[in-house]
């Protein structure tokens, strides 16, 4: 699980409402979480005259929002400005932590909202929150914003959908929107990925399948072949993958008393990880 951190403020009776991922905040160190997971996406309006007003009303932090007051009347002002001040109002954050925050925000100042976006995503996805990454490719290829962008723009989100279906074991789904990419992007990166969530899927005949519906030489599906049987006995010699091929051996010899606590202890662990995984 992720670090406990007691809220010292005084907690708001009225709690501040961010249309930003649709969240009400009761303190200033949610306030603070509510930025690091948003990092990506906030701007200054979203810290205005109603927010400075419920930090003084609410909050009672009278100080904080006479600073906030005082960088809203300076044009000059940045939304680094606003998110220092907040940041540096309560200890939620140490100085390390509030300078990462700020090298990120200086690296995408300029960056158009679906791009921010897709970092965003892209880090869920590297953390595996991988429901979260879908999600969130997803509305960047739904949004007004994608109006006008590339078919290049297009590829790394289908493809990265695939990998988030994947990694639920939705192998049909990240089949279509690897096949998405690789008509897109023609990169042997998706068509691999493709020919895996084929296979994964449950197809017949994947490489059957892949001829049939691909352009592609028998030399290239040569290659994936051969790069998908490496890839197969590399997993099979995985340790999770050895774990439970130990634990069906009781249960095949009818020895039940001892494979039910076994898959219980895995279970148990496999979720306490997925939760220290969760920030």
């Amino acid at each position: 699980m992720g670090r406990l951190i007691q809220c010292c403020s005084p907690l708001a009776k009225r709690p501040y409402h961010f249309h930003l991922g649709n969240v009400r905040v009761y303190s200033i160190e949610e306030v603070c979480y509510f930025i690091s997971k948003n990092i990506y996406l906030i701007q200054k309006k979203h810290f205005g005259k109603s927010f400075v007003e419920w930090v003084r009303d609410e909050l009672q932090m009278e100080e904080t929002a006479e600073k906030l007051t005082r960088i809203w009347q300076n044009e000059d002002s940045t939304l680094q400005d606003v998110v220092v001040t907040i940041c540096c109002s309560c200890d939620y954050f140490d100085e390390p932590q509030i300078h990462e925050l700020l090298h990120i925000m200086d690296e995408i100042e300029h960056l158009p909202e679906r791009e921010r976006q897709k970092i965003k995503s892209d880090t869920e996805l590297q953390s595996g929150h991988y429901e979260r990454a879908m999600e969130g490719y997803q509305a960047i290829l739904r949004s007004e914003d994608m109006m006008d962008a590339s078919p290049a723009e297009y590829a790394p989100l289908y493809h990265n959908v695939g990998v988030a279906y994947g990694q639920l074991g939705e192998y049909e789904q990240a089949a279509a929107f690897f096949l998405l990419a690789f008509q897109t992007n023609k990169k042997d990166e998706s068509l691999r990925s493709y020919a895996t969530a084929l296979y994964l899927s449950g197809a017949e005949d994947p490489w059957k399948e892949l001829k049939e519906h691909l352009d592609i030489s028998e030399e290239k599906l040569q290659r994936i072949k051969e790069d998908f049987e490496t890839c197969r006995k590399k997993c099979s010699i995985a340790v999770k993958v050895r774990q439970i091929k130990k634990m069906r051996f009781p249960a095949g010899n009818g020895r039940l008393q001892e494979y039910y606590p076994r898959i219980e202890e895995m279970m148990k662990q496999w979720k306490e990880e997925y939760r220290t995984g969760i920030v």
